[in-house]
């Protein structure tokens, strides 16, 4: 596939969401109210022993594995500015023709915000500035990411609500252009997230995850990347866990080119304060 297909099979992702439906169930693209906010504790396990070529074709590679641990913060500072922050450490391992090949440790540190500049439309528009420090060794990373590179990230957030069927409902697109460093290709990125509250306390969240680089690695390879990701998020009893809910929840690469063909599992608690 052409640099000029990958990145605009991504925005079309994003454009096409924007034309679906989205009331008070909310979720990421709002802002936090002023001195609120939200933990959620994520327990993840990836595992792949597929890779998609060039061509986007599967190909069998070495089998790898990776447990991660990932703290994820969102805090209203003010009434349309709300800070972000997340850690993640993970232990991941590389079976190689019968070799295995093991690491862990502290994988990357990520900062910003999020800033509501307005509704248009019934939607609400925000500017999303991230940067993030890789801290580990390249493990399933295309672009060969190593300890001290650092991306930096601008994205555009339209989140939407209503009701359908009676049922509250919401989605959130965002857009976004990372810069890399060190000669890393930058990346387009486009995530969608379709949810909605069947039950009082219960929401369902579907989510399509985008990435596509914008010109070739120092190996000579374009790579995307197209997954699709549910989850289940449960409020538990109030008068036993005020503020917390459970998340379970799958993601798998749908379709790729020059990336891994993963699928993850995982395991979330959620506090809202």
């Amino acid at each position: 596939m052409s640099r000029g297909k990958g990145a605009s099979g991504v925005m079309l992702a994003a454009i096409a969401a924007s034309m679906t439906f989205a009331g008070e169930a909310r979720s990421g693209g709002w802002p936090q109210p002023a001195g609120s906010g939200e933990i959620i504790l994520t327990v993840a396990r990836l595992t792949a022993d597929e890779r998609y070529d060039g061509n986007g074709n599967k190909r069998w590679t070495s089998s790898y594995t990776k447990h991660e641990i990932s703290p994820y913060a969102e805090y209203g500072l003010s009434a349309n500015l709300t800070l972000i922050g997340e850690a993640a450490w993970k232990r991941e391992e590389t079976d190689y023709f019968g070799f295995t090949f093991e690491d862990d440790g502290f994988s990357r540190l990520k900062a910003g915000a999020r800033y509501a500049i307005g509704t248009w439309q019934e939607t609400l528009f925000s500017i999303q500035p991230l940067a993030a420090l890789h801290l580990d060794s390249a493990g399933d990373d295309p672009a060969a990411t190593k300890s001290g590179d650092i991306d930096a990230e601008i994205g555009l957030v339209l989140a939407r609500s209503d009701k359908l069927f009676g049922m509250n409902m919401f989605s959130v697109q965002e857009v976004a252009w990372r810069y890399r460093d060190r000669g890393r290709p930058d990346q387009l990125r486009a995530d969608i997230t379709l949810g909605g509250k069947p039950l009082p306390g219960t929401m369902l969240l579907l989510k399509s995850l985008n990435t596509a680089s914008l010109k070739s690695t120092q190996a000579g390879e374009l790579y995307r990347s197209s997954k699709l990701a549910i989850s289940l998020v449960q409020d538990l009893p109030a008068h036993v866990a005020p503020g917390f809910a459970i998340e379970a929840g799958m993601e798998r690469t749908i379709a790729g080119q020059g990336t891994v063909a993963d699928t993850t599992w995982r395991l979330g608690l959620w506090y809202r304060f």
